[in-house]
């Protein structure tokens, strides 16, 4: 069944894009596509450069405040193509709600809760949701407790583990050490950044993903088809170069999965959604080890929406073109709007 959705009215739409994160390019191959998709709107492309300043069309402003101004007075609702820090993390959407600006996408508290990996680990355990085995390591610690460190990972995590810069998206930031000398090592460059970082254990398994969309007009939140992962031969994990080249990595949606699998992912997506409240969308990933054991790493709320995406093959599968997704994602906000 096709969902051939179409907004009511004719809101001014803004896509926000770019930033000044590491995932500038790919926030700017997703705001695009977006553009794509809203070309009978006339939608603003609003394009954040890497230092900094705004564009708003062919106009740019130099300060954030007066880049706010502008954009309030030429949009009803802005599209967050943003992804990493500074777009993905809550803190453009500080900026957006002070403006009194509507947008697409969860809000402060689900977005820093979201994109701040030691705290999702934290909220998936308390909500009873099976991730893998970690711990915490805090800069204050390291170096002068490096050795209690690295033989708590080794006891309690094994090698090789993984270690993750705490709130990196995209799969930057990630490492695989195979001893505690590279770990030591690993750790001294992300701490060189971060005040934190996750330890992990490696599970071995399937790799599968499974997105979540609010659908305000019909007061439902729903659980897409969940998507099997498969990277090409050369790939060790779902990196950067097997997410976004064509054709690195094989992407079956709906998986080909038992009807008991499908339902525990999508059921484990869903918690994490609402656990971490989450709005409109978000999309988390799942390893599966080879006894069946369910194990979320972690939730996005801003996902890629790049051809190559895992949220728009989703939500196609589920009966939701690419115009139909972005219209269900603005009307979400536009609902939102204060009178």
């Amino acid at each position: 069944m096709q969902y051939n959705l179409r907004i009511m009215a004719a809101p001014r739409i803004a896509v926000l894009m770019g930033g000044r994160s590491s995932e500038h390019d790919i926030s700017l191959s997703s705001g695009r596509q977006v553009l794509s998709s809203l070309e009978g709107d006339e939608p603003l492309a609003v394009v954040i450069q890497r230092d900094g300043r705004w564009k708003l069309g062919d106009v740019l402003h130099e300060h954030v405040g007066a880049a706010l101004d502008a954009l309030k007075a030429q949009a009803d609702v802005v599209f967050i193509a943003l992804h990493g820090p500074g777009g993905e993390d809550g803190a453009m959407q500080g900026c957006l709600d002070t403006a009194g600006i509507p947008y697409t996408g969860s809000g402060v508290l689900g977005s820093a809760l979201a994109m701040d990996k030691p705290r999702t680990k934290l909220i998936y355990t308390t909500a009873g949701i099976p991730t893998p085995p970690f711990r915490v390591i805090q800069r204050s610690r390291w170096p002068n407790d490096a050795e209690a460190i690295l033989e708590d990972i080794e006891q309690h995590l094994g090698f090789p583990c993984v270690l993750k810069r705490a709130r990196e998206g995209s799969s930057y930031g990630i490492a695989f050490p195979d001893c505690a000398t590279a770990a030591r090592e690993v750790l001294d460059q992300y701490f060189e950044k971060e005040s934190e970082v996750l330890a992990e254990k490696k599970i071995r398994g399937r790799e599968f993903t499974c997105a979540v969309l609010d659908v305000a007009r019909e007061s439902r939140t729903i659980a897409l088809p969940v998507t099997e992962i498969i990277p090409g031969d050369k790939y060790a994990y779902f990196d950067l170069e097997a997410k976004y080249t064509p054709g690195a990595t094989k992407e079956i949606t709906p998986a080909e999965i038992p009807e008991a699998l499908r339902d525990l992912i999508q059921k484990h997506a869903l918690t994490a959604h609402r656990a971490l409240d989450l709005r409109d969308m978000s999309r988390s990933d799942v390893l599966v080890d080879q006894a069946g054991h369910a194990y979320l790493l972690e939730t996005n709320t801003i996902p890629g929406l790049t051809p190559t995406s895992l949220l728009p093959q989703a939500a196609a599968a589920a009966g939701y073109d690419f115009r139909a997704l972005v219209n269900v994602l603005v009307e979400n906000a536009l609902a939102r709007r204060r009178p």
